[in-house]
């Protein structure tokens, strides 16, 4: 999910991206280094299903529309591609549900990683959020047919696109999507109250929210009121030396879905989220996790903007 970019290309975004917005002023002094103790989350391949008590059904729930627009889950399998799989899924989600666009193709993930690397000079496997909403930008995003996943990354020879692929990509999005940053990457802090309602406000629209996560070390769930909550520990919890000895580590990137507000849920209720470990994972895919384990270890959201959109800038092009 996390390696190597300058966080200033949050501040480059927000001036470049049609409806992009920060929601919190953005400084030089306020940037955060990638977490050098990052690593990627392993794959879980744990069955669990939601049972609602009564009155806790969600309020929110956009899985029968991403059933109905044919949108598979995915498995990244052993790479630290979760923010690569997080960000096609909007883009997914918004082609497929725009005129015309209802079972569109699988958009690829492995272009969309190539694009993030060559926006941005890169060569790792998996990135920020900004990294990849830039390799879109520059480079428009592949059918997944003709850009297939691989199983490794290799970064001496990294899949590469054709050039007939490029062009296909950047024909597909003429008008590329535009992004909103909901929550501006930091990971020593989740998400404030402000930033929490602005996830809830654009899951109300109908419009899925892609969040950066700390993680479980060891794979839990706690039921409350019938919904299979991920476990989550005070950050007080983390501070041993050696991180693997800690319950939680930074991270993995997930879709948000659907949501219930409900003061029985731990911080005020539960979002419903679209993992990338394939559909062995949680109930076909999705989990549940509670308002406070984002209010404490969200590290950023985005979410591509509403319509209308702005009238369509000259996009870059750049030479290959």
């Amino acid at each position: 999910m996390r390696r190597s970019l300058a966080q200033l290309v949050v501040v480059a975004l927000s001036m470049l991206l049609p409806g992009a917005s920060l929601v919190s002023p953005w400084t030089a002094a306020a940037a955060q280094p990638p977490n050098p103790a990052w690593r990627p989350a392993a794959p879980i391949h744990i069955p669990f299903i939601e049972q609602f008590a009564s009155g806790y059904a969600p309020e929110v729930d956009l899985r029968p529309e991403i059933k109905s627009r044919g949108l598979q889950v995915r498995d990244q399998g052993n790479r630290g591609t979760c923010t690569v799989f997080a960000t096609t899924f909007l883009l997914e989600y918004q082609r497929a549900g725009m005129a015309g666009e209802h079972g569109a193709d699988a958009l690829s993930e492995e272009y969309l990683n190539w694009a993030g690397n060559k926006a941005t000079g890169e060569d790792s496997d998996g990135g920020f959020f900004t990294k990849f909403i830039s390799g879109y930008q520059a480079w428009g995003i592949a059918r997944s047919q003709s850009m297939p996943y691989r199983a490794t990354y290799n970064p001496k020879h990294p899949a590469t696109p054709s050039s007939a692929t490029i062009a296909a990509a950047k024909a597909l999005f003429p008008v590329r999507y535009p992004f909103t940053i909901l929550k501006v990457w930091d990971d020593t802090k989740g998400m404030t109250d402000a930033e929490l309602q602005h996830v809830l406000a654009t899951l109300r629209s109908g419009r899925p929210v892609a969040t950066g996560i700390w993680w479980l070390t060891n794979f839990a769930t706690v039921k409350v009121a019938g919904v299979p909550l991920l476990k989550d520990y005070p950050r007080s919890a983390n501070s041993h030396s050696n991180t693997a000895l800690n319950p939680m580590f930074d991270g993995h990137s997930i879709d948000l879905v659907g949501f219930r507000e409900s003061r029985t849920f731990p911080g005020g209720g539960y979002f419903i989220f679209r993992n990338s470990f394939g559909p062995s994972f949680g109930n076909a895919g999705y989990g549940f996790v509670s308002f406070q384990y984002l209010r404490g270890y969200a590290n950023d959201a985005i979410a591509i903007s509403p319509q209308p959109w702005p009238s369509a800038r000259a996009q870059p092009h750049p030479a290959h």
